[in-house]
């Protein structure tokens, strides 16, 4: 079928030749009689019957000459019956419509021969295909077709089609190419910068995203950082480009924590496929001198954290002791491992109420080893060895007196933590005590050289303090 709007093009030629080609042609097909009563019956198109009768192949009459059948079904457009083919068409009356008419012949509503769009008319047997013009019987020229508008939704729904297809490309190019491009461009830099934002904004979870094998994540968490903002919020993130390499970069930053700015902390990151981890961005902290003193690192309790390890930040170590008290500054700024080491050297003291509490442990345990009549005592001043000159210890004899000065010395002792547990508190204070025993000889010996206390020790970390001697 020719397309609408272009001109007819090219096609089979029909070569009639001679009038003995032709077959001899069919009878006309016998008109309905109208029935009784019908007004005008003439006028009305006969009924169109379920499908178009198959009609045989005709051939066409010599140019010049009248049809003798007339227009067929399915043949709107041939000449009148009785009246010759002029074998031309004139301007304005398409397909061969004859000079005096008005509009051509027309198909009505229930005729089986009209002809539909794309399809051969019914006993044409030289329809014409698609891309080729309709063929032209003799006597008769067909007037091109104007040409009509193409459709608006179908040019609506060609270019919403074609948008479609264009988005959907798009999209997959966005969703393959656009990723690839953004990780590959994301440098150490970049990384650490994000990293430390994430920090100063209190994301934790954001920020351990930048990490990799952190062993202990207890006070890496939004809680403590933003403890550690409101002590010291970090501010002003510069990073240094450059030096990284292939597998590895080294990665220079500078910021403040609260008033102390930090000019040159160095980050280690490593590639991993397509992204950026950072090796040193937590510090290990030694939480040691907090051992058994219900410490808390910024709210956090400390207890049971074997590898404790901290984002840059500020640190307020606080104790849920009875007996004890951080001895200095209770704040920390950690951005470093040698900032975290300052760790170790915290030192915690007994309070007011440790020491009391110290002190009135020992003096009783001393007075209790002074009571004693026995050669040894659990708290030293043992003289099992002495020499009497010749004669030997009598067991029982015993007799031990806390002096004037020795009673001072118990209520002025100073307790100093052990520097392995920080619980266990100790006093090297001299106490005197005078001792006499008996000889086995009769005689009454007083004790000038030995029979010294041990060194008393308290572990308030257990669940009764008592005093040990070492």
């Amino acid at each position: 079928m020719a397309t609408e709007g272009e001109p007819l093009q090219g096609g089979h030629e029909l070569d009639f030749g001679s009038g003995s080609q032709n077959p001899t042609p069919p009878p006309p097909a016998a008109t309905p009689v109208p029935e009784e009563g019908a007004a005008d019956a003439a006028a009305v198109p006969p009924a169109a019957p379920e499908s178009p009768p198959q009609v045989p192949e005709q051939s066409f009459p010599p140019p010049g000459q009248p049809s003798p059948y007339g227009a067929q079904p399915g043949q709107p457009y041939g000449a009148p019956s009785g009246q010759p083919d002029q074998g031309q068409s004139y301007p304005g009356q398409p397909y061969g419509a004859q000079p005096g008419q008005g509009q051509p012949a027309q198909a009505y509503p229930g005729q089986p021969y009209a002809a539909q769009p794309g399809q051969p008319y019914p006993g044409q047997p030289y329809a014409a295909q698609p891309g080729q013009p309709y063929p032209v019987q003799p006597g008769q020229a067909y007037a091109p077709q104007p040409p009509r508008k193409t459709s608006k939704g179908l040019l609506w729904g060609l270019i919403g089609g074609g948008a479609a297809l264009l988005l959907v490309a798009l999209l997959v190019v966005a969703l393959l190419v656009v990723p690839a491009i953004t990780r590959s461009s994301v440098t150490a830099a970049d990384t650490v910068k994000a990293y430390l934002t994430a920090v100063s904004k209190g994301d934790a979870k954001t920020a351990l995203g930048y990490l990799e094998g952190v062993p202990d994540k207890t006070l890496l968490t939004d809680a403590v950082l933003k403890e550690s903002n409101r002590l010291a919020p970090i501010s002003r993130i510069s990073v240094a480009k450059g030096g990284e390499g292939k597998s590895t970069a080294t990665v220079i930053a500078s910021y403040r924590i609260g008033d102390k700015t930090l000019s040159s902390v160095t980050y280690e990151a490593y590639r991993i496929k397509d992204t950026w981890k950072i090796a040193n961005g937590v510090n290990p902290v030694s939480l040691d001198a907090l051992r058994g003193l219900d410490a808390t690192f910024n709210g956090v309790p400390t207890a049971g954290i074997t590898n404790a390890y901290v984002f840059p930040g500020a640190y307020e170590i606080a104790l849920d002791s009875k007996y004890f008290s951080i001895d200095g500054d209770t704040t920390l700024t950690i951005a470093s491992p040698e900032d975290a080491a300052a760790l170790y050297d915290v030192k915690t003291a007994l309070n007011d109420a440790g020491v009391a509490a110290f002190r009135s442990l020992v003096r009783t345990a001393v007075e209790g080893c002074v009571a004693m009549k026995t050669l040894a005592t659990p708290c030293g001043m043992d003289i099992t060895a002495i020499d009497l000159s010749g004669a030997s210890p009598v067991e029982g004899t015993v007799t031990r007196t806390l002096t004037a000065d020795g009673s001072a010395a118990l209520g002025n002792l100073e307790p100093e933590s052990s520097g392995s547990s920080p619980t266990v508190v100790s006093s090297y204070d001299s106490i005197s005590v005078d001792m006499t025993l008996q000889g086995s000889d009769g005689q009454t010996y007083t004790v000038t050289f030995g029979g010294y206390l041990d060194t008393p020790t308290v572990d308030f970390g257990a669940a009764t303090p008592t005093v040990t001697w070492e």
